[in-house]
């Protein structure tokens, strides 16, 4: 049976015997490395980590648990302290995991992306290479966001609402490439924002944006095209 087991390879660390660590790879204290856990050569991973967390779900919640999957840390990547990684999730190399965040199962982040301080990655999103996202972002499960774009700080993207008329939006929320969006908006359910398209800070997006629109305010409105 693959347990966690006491590991001599850092301080406190609890690691079970199948987990693999590449050459140059730093672990800090009290770090977990669950089954199946893969660490690319170079990574780094700071106190308190928890990597490959098995998939769980509350009496009331209506998603079930899924099969422990393995765990891909890329080559030279961040991992923060206290940040938890869950079974089946998946960096590039480069990639950046801040501290406190929450990476779900099934996510996948490409080369170079950067996840801030306290952010929430939901269930099978895909982040693309180059993206960076400040802290205290959270995204629900399947929300798509390209390469190459810039996300704000404490940006959420939804996955239901409710409406007064009984009808709630659904699909997860795509940023396509290149994408720009200010700090503290809100996404709601299926939107999509268009490629190289501009969202200003503390708005509220109903409806999808064109490629290369800039659009502010509650609900937001289109401004002018970048490049006009």
């Amino acid at each position: 049976m693959n347990e966690l087991k006491k590991s001599d390879r850092a301080p406190y660390l609890m690691c079970a015997d199948d987990v693999q660590i590449g050459d140059d790879v730093s672990i800090g204290a009290y770090v977990v490395l669950y089954p199946g856990t893969r660490l690319g050569r170079g990574a780094r991973i700071e106190h308190g980590a928890i990597i490959g967390r098995p998939s769980q779900s509350n009496p009331g919640s209506v998603a079930q648990p899924t099969v422990q999957q393995p765990t891909d840390i890329g080559e030279r990547t961040i991992v923060g302290a206290y940040a938890i990684v869950c079974s089946g999730a998946m960096t590039g190399p480069d990639a950046y995991i801040g501290d406190h965040a929450l990476i779900r199962e099934g996510a996948r982040l490409g080369e170079r992306s950067s996840v801030g301080f306290s952010c929430t990655v939901g269930s099978k999103c895909v982040i693309g290479e180059n993206t960076r996202i400040q802290g205290f972002c959270g995204f629900p499960a399947g929300t798509i966001i390209e390469s190459d774009c810039a996300i704000g700080p404490y940006v959420v993207a939804l996955a239901t609402t409710f409406s007064p008329n009984g009808r709630t939006p659904d699909g997860p929320v795509v940023v396509r490439q290149g994408a720009r969006i200010g700090s503290a908006v809100q996404l709601m359910p299926g939107v999509e924002i268009g490629a190289g398209a501009t969202v200003g800070a503390a708005s509220v997006v109903t409806r999808s944006v064109q490629p290369g629109m800039t659009v502010r305010g509650t609900p937001a409105s289109a401004n002018v095209t970048r490049d006009g």
